[in-house]
């Protein structure tokens, strides 16, 4: 009785540990599931990031620090046909703009052979929604001076007399970054400055912005604009009195006609600016060399409140 009550016993201890054997080795193989799929995650990801950084190397995905942006140039319709093509070469994106060239406005077109950044506004003439409600980002409300794109979809696509913001808006644009800079009006966004500038009669047909609406204009949204000598220490001046400057444009690097860009700020490498027309010029420092001979007329601009 003593020895089949032990033998008992033995056969408790011995299930007992077989059942913690089958534990662990379930506990294993949910480990090495876990293991396995986290590192099939980690390969595909890998993969696909090396795959789009490939892409985006070859040019294959539109990557705007990949674009070679060039001093624009005054182009015929042949020209701009030709030098999209040649874009295309390199873009597939552009491709799409090619199978449907005639459905585009000529001047989109030309713009768009003059600045590669403005593709994805390109392309999306064709389908463009509404955007009669536009509002800053959290990311621009948190700057001193953000930096706003005539032809952001946000209202690029918006009319500006016979044109557009996106083609023909740098003005108004760039005095909407003045006034947000400087009373951080939200609602003075490009497309209502437009608007009033178009309303007021400072649009002229055929030239562009007038060059009053950087005077008589702006004070209508509670800044001030006075005409600024074009000389290196005066503008200077200006902008360590927190006064951020426009200038109006000739021919040269940001333009092939008439331009207005934005100057925020200035450091050892030269002047800080915001052009409307460009990311890419925008992020490069401009000496007042470069500068000078481009420069038809500036405005410094202070809040009366």
């Amino acid at each position: 009785m003593e020895r089949q009550r032990r033998m008992t016993e033995r056969e408790r201890i011995r299930r007992r540990e077989q059942m913690r054997r089958k534990k662990k080795r379930r506990l294993r193989r949910k480990i090495k599931r876990i293991c396995t799929i986290f590192l099939m995650l980690l390969i595909l990801f890998t993969a696909v990031w090396m795959i789009v950084f490939s892409l985006k190397k070859l040019n294959i995905i539109p990557n705007n620090k990949n674009f070679e942006i060039e001093k624009p140039v005054q182009r015929t319709e042949e020209e701009v046909r030709s030098k999209l093509e040649e874009m295309a070469e390199k873009h597939k994106e552009y491709k799409e703009i090619l199978e449907h060239y005639e459905d585009y406005p000529e001047v989109y077109l030309a713009a768009l052979a003059n600045n590669p950044e403005m593709l994805e506004y390109v392309k999306g003439y064709l389908d463009q929604q509404d955007t009669s409600d536009a509002k800053l980002t959290k990311k621009e409300k948190k700057e001193d001076f953000p930096l706003f794109i005539q032809w952001d979809k946000r209202w690029g696509y918006h009319s500006y007399g016979t044109s557009s913001i996106g083609i023909s808006g740098c003005g108004p644009t760039c005095l909407s970054m003045v006034i947000y800079g400087l009373t951080n009006n939200e609602l003075a966004t490009p497309d209502k400055v437009a608007r009033y500038s178009q309303e007021q009669g400072y649009y002229i047909e055929g030239t562009g912005t007038s060059w009053d609406l950087m005077t008589e204009g702006a004070s209508s949204f509670g800044v001030t604009g006075t005409e600024l000598l074009l000389e290196e220490n005066a503008m200077k001046r200006e902008l360590d009195a927190g006064h951020p400057i426009i200038c109006a444009m000739r021919e040269g690097d940001f333009t092939a006609a008439g331009h207005f860009i934005m100057i925020r700020g200035y450091d050892k490498k030269g002047f800080i600016v915001n052009d409307p027309n460009s990311r890419a010029r925008s992020e490069k420092q401009w000496t007042y060399e470069e500068l000078n001979g481009q420069i038809k007329n500036l405005w410094s601009y202070f809040s009366r409140n």
